[in-house]
């Protein structure tokens, strides 16, 4: 079977019934999506990165209003402030605090640019290049994700294991766990410790003991990268199983701990990460035991990893 080319006239007129079939498919929307270029300024990191490929997939893609994406980069943190210009000069700005917040924000303002019934459109018109820089449209409104608002609190879950070991020789396995409520960069906790027995690495009269504290924990948390930094101070009231005293019929001890604590969580960006934490704390008096020598460190390090929920 032979296929003859169309001739140039019946090409022309092929061409113009696509181009109209396609236009009254879409209605007001175009048949093929131009380019939005997104452009990134600062030093973004690696997850700035991806987000930014990210949208530009999504602005190629799917047919939008915008004209071009500013990602500018602050150098003291981590955070950015995101430039959406529509493609009739409207402008619209977001303070965002993560990188996962780039793609949500961006589709919540490309569909308000499609649908003009939502988004008026600005005093002077389309072409007003005196306006100032940092003006905000009618376009700019809170995003249509929840969990991008600013200065919404997260809560925060871990479970950690590890050891407790200071003064005196006394070791002791942990397990611990942990809960708080994250403000913008500072976070409220409490905190659970079952120090399960104490072991003596130098010869003595001590009998094995064991120890459950509630902890109380101030601090912030600072990206880094893709690591999140936490460090503050803590306060835990510990009650003791003394083992010494078992043949008295008292065994009920408790002690109060002051301390601080060092940490991360990595990769910040996912809601289950790793987490490890480095405690220091001290006890400002003596907790003895029936024949009267210490039953725990007054001086401690504890070094406990586990895993973080929530968030981010």
């Amino acid at each position: 079977m032979r296929v003859r080319a169309l001739p140039p006239t019946r090409l022309a007129r092929a061409a113009l019934v696509a181009a109209w079939a396609c236009a009254a498919w879409l209605g007001a929307r175009v048949c093929v999506a131009a380019p939005c270029p997104v452009e990134l300024r600062g030093a973004p990191s690696e997850p700035w990165l991806r987000a930014g490929r990210a949208i530009e997939a999504l602005t190629n893609t799917d047919p939008s209003d915008c004209a071009r994406i500013e990602i500018e980069l602050e150098r003291s943190t981590d955070t950015a402030r995101l430039i959406f210009v529509t493609r009739d000069g409207r402008r619209a700005e977001r303070r965002l605090a993560h990188p996962d917040e780039v793609v949500p924000t961006v589709a919540a303002l490309g569909v308000r640019g499609v649908n003009g019934s939502s988004t008026p459109a600005l005093e002077d018109g389309p072409a007003a290049p005196a306006r100032a820089a940092d003006a905000v449209s009618p376009l700019d409104s809170p995003p249509s994700n929840p969990a991008a608002a600013a200065g919404e609190a997260r809560a925060l879950f871990a479970l950690l294991g590890g050891t407790r070991a200071g003064a005196g020789g006394f070791v002791s396995p942990v397990l611990g766990g942990a809960a708080a409520i994250a403000l913008e960069r500072w976070e409220l906790g409490v905190s659970l410790a079952l120090e399960l027995q104490y072991f003596n690495l130098h010869p003595s009269e001590w009998d094995a003991s064991s120890a459950a504290s509630v902890g109380v924990t101030v601090g912030r948390r600072e990206p880094i990268a893709d690591v999140e930094l936490l460090f503050g101070v803590r306060s835990a009231l510990a009650a003791i199983n003394d083992e010494s005293r078992k043949g008295s019929g008292e065994r009920g001890r408790a002690e109060l701990r002051l301390g601080a604590y060092l940490g991360g969580v990595w990769p910040r960006q996912w809601s289950s990460r790793f987490r490890a934490d480095l405690a220091l704390d001290v006890v400002p008096h003596e907790t003895l035991g029936a024949i009267g020598t210490p039953v725990t460190p007054w001086l401690a390090v504890s070094a406990l990893m586990g895993v973080e929920l929530g968030g981010p």
